[in-house]
């Protein structure tokens, strides 16, 4: 199997057949399709159930959506796994182009939808480079999610777990940011990443992000850039404090 692609279902029915659908329009032909729904509320199940050419698996209890991804991953049989978000769409050569990046590049992880084309390694982006791209952007060689698999702390991921996986493909085996753009993301109330606080919640999301990296990352010289990483995380709280405190001076 050449490429898995796991849909985080939880609430979106109105949004899931859509999603579905630009991924059956892939131009390569080798993948296949999980859903795996988080106990939605809405009529999600009862859409999915009719659909033809994806493995539906149901969480009986609401689990968040970091678990809902590792449900997903232990079925994967592709090389390489995408996530998409319920709400997004892909564009037909979305895994074509990814792959292509994937393959003639050594990095681990491939996020599209950025400014630059750019390689980049935990020496060079002690913490990744790809801050407000989400899940669906990116394509990960499936080897470097294996050590998320026995991951237990899921609770801490509810929501928002792409920057925690994107970290550690980064750490694992560098990233890309490349100016494809494949991925339509819905604007609408329910986004996870709208709110007043979203800065904040960024910031929280960061220092967790590292310590929680600590956990899987055993080798000695992935724990030490990650140790590293806090100095460039507080400097990019001041430069973002500063650049806020300036707009509010004019």
């Amino acid at each position: 199997m050449l490429a898995s692609f796991i849909v985080t279902s939880y609430n979106y029915s109105k949004f899931i057949l859509q999603t579905i659908q630009s991924i059956k329009n892939q131009t390569i032909n080798d993948f296949e399709i999980i859903v795996v729904d988080d106990c939605s509320k809405d009529n999600s199940v009862e859409i999915l159930e009719q659909q033809v050419g994806i493995k539906l698996i149901r969480h009986y209890t609401n689990k968040g959506q970091l678990a809902s991804i590792l449900t997903g991953l232990k079925e994967a049989q592709g090389q390489y796994i995408s996530i998409i978000d319920s709400d997004d769409t892909i564009l037909p050569n979305y895994a074509e182009r990814l792959i292509e990046h994937l393959t003639h590049n050594n990095v681990a992880l491939v996020v599209c939808n950025s400014s630059e084309n750019e390689v980049l390694t935990p020496q060079t982006h002690a913490f990744g480079g790809w801050w407000w791209q989400p899940m669906s952007c990116g394509m990960f060689k499936k080897e470097v999610l294996n050590d998320v698999l026995n991951y237990t702390n899921t609770d801490a991921w509810r929501i928002c777990p792409d920057k925690f996986l994107f970290n550690i493909a980064h750490l694992l085996g560098n990233s890309m940011n490349v100016t494809d753009f494949l991925v339509s993301k819905r604007d609408h109330k329910q986004n996870a990443g709208k709110g007043t606080f979203r800065f904040f919640r960024n910031i929280k999301n960061n220092f967790i992000i590292r310590h929680e990296a600590l956990k899987i990352l055993t080798h000695k010289v992935h724990r030490d850039i990650v140790k590293k990483s806090y100095g460039f995380l507080f400097m990019q709280i001041i430069e973002k404090l500063d650049n806020f405190l300036s707009f509010k001076r004019k």
